[in-house]
């Protein structure tokens, strides 16, 4: 490991009669790092038994991938309410068996484990991508003393199998000025100490917790307390201006659900320095959304336009999972199996329908605006184009298996795809009165948090609230595997798509642009053939027209070489192998090709014209 530091659990003696308990009582003190690693003790809950099994999850809910946190596990020791120590075998990846058929009790008293954290694991040399197989940072684990601790519990500590829906406790010593920030019952017993309450397994991993010296803000939004904790390691991120960009998207969600159906969320972000580090070298940034909150994992972009527009994005998507899958959802995912899961069909629905509504929601309050939605879009059906048409709900029933799990990330690009053109189409027939909003809140009712839906029935619930012909496009597009018909459905509301379209640009010549963490310089890339300015990869961009580009300026800087609007000459100075060169060029036209275009008709009629701004701009109040 990268750091040396550790958490491990101190265990006082513990009279026997405390065993007798119908719960699991955890402890764990975070005064004490060592070795990188944690020692869990667990008083389980009193069970007499021949044999029992002890399991660490392999895939949580939310997540659709199998993570394998028993991989973490070390030195796993049981012992029985005597303290007699148990026999244990590790004979699967997650499960540990525990014999008690030799102890007169058979009564199970105690586990203890050492546990290491994920999100700085190694991959070892020889190893496989699937055999390293890097756990999302959002649902990982991560320790760094006097820093902070990300507790995603599901990486500490499990639960004995049939016994996951007991109530869970877990008690943290800690550093007197560091806070737990949590969605999870709390009561605080001193400045160094914490207890946590869960009523089941489910529960407790449902709430992450963040510990660090506080940085904190809230604010209320249409009646529901949101709570912002972070950690910035460069404290270039504060909680209060995370606030100032939630305010006008709470406000926008708030107006989008009518009634928020949560009274309170808690937002936990962790922002890590804007360079590559033992954290962030083999894992994306992302977030993962739970019922009272999410938890976050960003860079510390520079730019504060891409940094507020990066927020107010990945905090639509993860706010708007309120809805589904967390207040709706299928019984996959209600009696969700952690060891074994049986995966839902509706995955264009969870993540896909959250996805569309994330940017549908910034355009209605002009978060976003209207040509940034039509790029959105358009860049959606490039990406998706990506991957191969298939079933949508067989895609998602078996996305943990090689054939299909590739694929995963076409439900942000195709599977918003389907909720666009599904809106669109709800919207013609009627007339503008029903919208997939509409549609997902009239689910809703029906369903709800304790009331999960049959898999198999969700469609014929779809078209019993909607219309006959929906049928059709679910047997067509989400059920089958026919490619989605932009163009047909695009230009009900006046945008015109091309598969394949050719005009005239203005260019220098082709060469990209890439930033060196590790150089701290903008460095010329892909080029191809000749360009006006005689680039080569790997030569270092200085300056434009006399500016010179810095992180913070180079949206504006490099303008004249990327967003060209007239043929004036653009000077540019770079250096190559020590050698500085300056060179002035003007911008000569070339005939472009560009693929899966999306544009606005200049031609749209008035009933075309009326439809879009019934769907881009209009919330409905069909109940």
């Amino acid at each position: 490991m990268c750091k040396k530091c550790s958490v491990y659990f101190v265990l006082f003696f513990i009279p026997v009669f405390l065993f007798s308990q119908n719960k699991y009582s955890i402890s764990v003190d975070l005064n004490h790092v060592k070795n990188d690693k944690v020692k869990v003790v667990i008083l389980t809950p009193q069970i007499t038994s021949e044999e029992i099994i002890y399991v660490m999850p392999d895939v949580i809910p939310g997540s659709y991938s199998q993570k394998n946190y028993g991989r973490f596990i070390s030195s796993f020791k049981a012992y029985s309410t005597k303290g007699k120590k148990l026999s244990v075998t590790h004979s699967e990846k997650n499960t540990w068996t525990i014999s008690l058929s030799k102890d007169k009790s058979r009564t199970l008293g105690r586990i203890e484990y050492m546990v290491d954290d994920t999100w700085d694991a190694e991959k070892k040399e020889g190893m496989s991508d699937e055999e390293y197989n890097y756990i999302f940072q959002p649902g990982g684990t991560n320790i760094n003393e006097g820093k902070s601790f990300v507790i995603n519990h599901e990486g500490f500590y499990g639960y004995l199998q049939g016994y996951e829906m007991l109530p869970y406790e877990i008690s943290f010593s800690k550093p007197d000025n560091f806070f737990g920030a949590t969605s999870l019952k709390k009561e605080t017993l001193s400045k160094s100490s914490d207890i946590y309450f869960a009523s089941n397994y489910v529960n407790l991993v449902d709430n992450p917790i963040l510990y660090s010296i506080p940085d904190t803000a809230s604010f209320i939004s249409g009646g529901t307390l949101i709570n912002i904790a972070i950690f910035s390691e460069t404290h270039a991120v504060s909680a209060s201006q995370i606030r100032e960009y939630l305010k006008p998207i709470a406000h926008s969600l708030t107006k989008f659900f009518v009634k928020m159906p949560v009274d309170h969320y808690q937002f936990l972000m962790y922002f890590p320095a804007n360079e590559k580090s033992n954290i962030t070298q083999f894992g994306g940034y992302g977030a993962l959304e739970h019922s009272y909150g999410s938890f976050y994992f960003l860079p510390e972009l520079p730019n504060e336009k891409s940094f507020k527009a990066m927020i107010l994005g990945v905090v639509s998507h993860e706010f708007l999972h309120i809805l589904t899958p967390l207040n709706m959802h299928s019984f996959e995912i209600a009696n969700f199996d952690f060891l074994y899961p049986k995966m839902s069909q509706h995955l264009w629905m969870y993540e896909g329908v959250t996805e569309y509504f994330s940017v549908l929601v910034q355009v209605r309050d002009s978060l976003m605006a209207y040509p940034d939605f039509l790029s959105e879009m358009e860049s959606k059906i490039q990406e998706a184009s990506n991957y191969s048409d298939v079933s949508f709900t067989q895609m998602s029933k078996y996305i943990l298996e090689k054939e299909y799990k590739g694929m995963y990330n076409n439900v942000y690009q195709k599977g918003a795809l389907i909720g666009l053109l599904l809106d669109i189409r709800l919207n013609e027939l009627s007339d503008g009165k029903l919208s997939l909003r509409d549609l997902m809140m009239k689910l809703k009712d029906k369903y709800g948090p304790e009331r999960p839906f049959n898999d198999d029935d969700l469609i014929n619930d779809i078209v019993a609230f909607s219309y006959p012909e929906i049928r059709t496009y679910f047997n067509d597009y989400v059920i089958g595997n026919k490619h989605l018909p932009y163009k047909e459905y695009l230009e009900k509301i006046g945008l015109n798509y091309y598969d394949v379209k050719q005009d005239t640009i203005l260019t220098f010549g082709k060469f990209g642009l890439t930033f060196s963490e590790t150089e701290a310089k903008f460095k010329i890339s892909n080029t191809e053939g000749s360009n006006s300015f005689k680039l080569k990869d790997d030569d270092n961009l200085l300056t434009v027209n006399d500016r010179v580009i810095t992180l913070q300026n180079y949206t504006v800087v490099l303008g004249p070489l990327f967003t060209i609007k007239d043929q004036l000459p653009v000077k540019i100075k770079y250096s190559r192998n020590g050698e500085v060169i300056e060179v002035e060029a003007i911008p000569y036209k070339d005939l472009n090709e560009r693929k899966m275009i999306l544009e606005e008709n200049p031609n749209a009629t008035k009933t075309q014209i009326a439809l879009r701004k019934k769907l881009l701009y209009s919330v409905s109040t069909a109940e």
